[in-house]
């Protein structure tokens, strides 16, 4: 069983006094709102991406049981985290990864079948945009709110703006505000999440809990990629152990 570190810190704020909560919440509610206007407006809670939870098809259950194809080992943490009912969140935080790679190995599995594309647009489109397989412009056309026409003429304005002041090239967030397809608030949100998902957290519980094993945030990615190598290293290994007994037979 995974744990759940984010359950922890939560259960450390909701048990204090109702009056304590509150000042935590209003001072939670005033930094949102100075780095990230407008991002503590009502929302539906099914399009929060970070506590959406996956499902994992039949393909998927199957490579997990027989590594058939050989993936990233990242790729079967992740489709063992999601039928264990984890969140994108717990998922994140319990592999010590950032919103960003959840998005990546996610992505990954939708494209190949392995894990059921969410039926919430806004869910879909969160998990391509993050895991880096659309840019912006797709982005804001899959949340509905620009259409296709629309998103053509956004990108045929920035290429004939780029080709005409090379030096002052235009994004198209700037575009898409300027046509007034989007607001300011919501460019500066999205860009503002974009940029977050990048981030790796871990929560201070569990980076004691597991000081004498884990190495710290800026040791960490590098751990990873050399467990990853070496990963990569046995599944050759055996692949040649395995085409010696063929020939052998």
């Amino acid at each position: 069983m995974s744990k759940n570190y984010l359950d922890n810190l939560t259960n450390t704020v909701l048990s204090a006094p109702l009056w304590i909560q509150e000042v935590v919440f209003l001072d939670i509610k005033k930094h949102l709102e100075e780095n990230i206007p407008g991002s503590t407006e009502e929302r539906k809670a099914h399009d929060v991406y970070p506590v959406f939870v996956p499902e994992v098809t039949f393909k998927g259950k199957k490579e997990l049981e027989t590594h058939e194809h050989n993936l990233d080992f990242n790729i079967y943490r992740l489709l063992g985290s999601i039928i264990a009912g984890e969140r994108i969140v717990d998922i994140t935080l319990n592999n010590f990864w950032t919103l960003e790679q959840t998005s990546t190995y996610l992505a990954f599995c939708i494209k190949n079948e392995l894990v059921k594309n969410p039926e919430n647009p806004v869910i879909s489109a969160s998990i391509f945009y993050l895991g880096n397989e659309i840019r912006l412009g797709e982005y804001v056309k899959r949340l509905d709110k620009i259409n296709v026409e629309e998103l053509d003429d956004v990108l045929r304005k920035q290429k004939i703006h780029n080709e005409e002041h090379p030096d002052q090239k235009i994004k198209i967030g700037e575009i898409l505000i300027d046509m007034q397809f989007v607001a300011n608030n919501d460019i500066n949100k999205i860009l503002n999440l974009k940029e977050e998902a990048k981030r790796r957290y871990i929560i201070p519980a569990a980076q004691a809990a597991s000081s004498q094993n884990m190495p710290q945030n800026d040791d960490l990615q590098q751990t990873i990629d050399k467990l990853t190598k070496e990963n990569n290293l046995l599944k050759d290994k055996l692949r040649a152990i395995f085409n010696i007994q063929n020939k052998k037979k």
